[in-house]
């Protein structure tokens, strides 16, 4: 008796100390939270560099061209938010198709911008290189019309 009510305060600190964006609150190592991490990095923290070490070394090299967080996201990942929240897309039955070392994550994308409430998903190609995911590909949104 004790024992849970020590346990269950401590319970109600960990949940209310855990991250508001969903995508990523998930397991650190999982595929879906570098996916998510990664995106984090370019709309909502404005690291470039921190984006990179989150990507194989041909993206890396890929998104260095482009210069700025920003212009990555409207150039090379075709999206624009003034903020924005990243979720895994839990719709489908698999969370993530993976085979051995890659896996396909798809993430949704919601956000204001410019007085409009944007939604978007893309699939992400994820590669586990020496034990760490890292973002290898980002295709468009496989559901869009345009």
């Amino acid at each position: 008796m004790v024992r849970q009510l020590f346990l269950l305060p401590l319970l109600f600190w960990l949940l209310a100390c855990t991250d508001s964006n969903d995508a990523l609150s998930g397991t650190f190592h999982a595929p879906e939270h570098a996916a998510a991490a990664f995106f984090d990095a370019i709309y909502n923290k404005n690291d470039l560099e921190l984006a990179k070490s989150l990507s194989t070394k041909e993206l890396a090299e890929l998104l260095e061209h482009y210069g700025t967080p920003r212009q990555v996201g409207r150039t090379l990942i075709n999206m624009s938010y003034d903020e924005v929240t990243i979720n895994v897309n839990r719709a489908g039955q698999n969370l993530r198709e993976q085979y051995g070392n890659e896996t396909n994550v798809m993430l949704v994308f919601h956000g204001p911008l410019a007085g409009r409430e944007i939604t978007e998903m893309r699939e992400v190609r994820m590669v586990r290189v020496r034990g760490r995911w890292l973002v290898a590909e980002i295709r468009h949104d496989p559901y869009s019309r345009g």
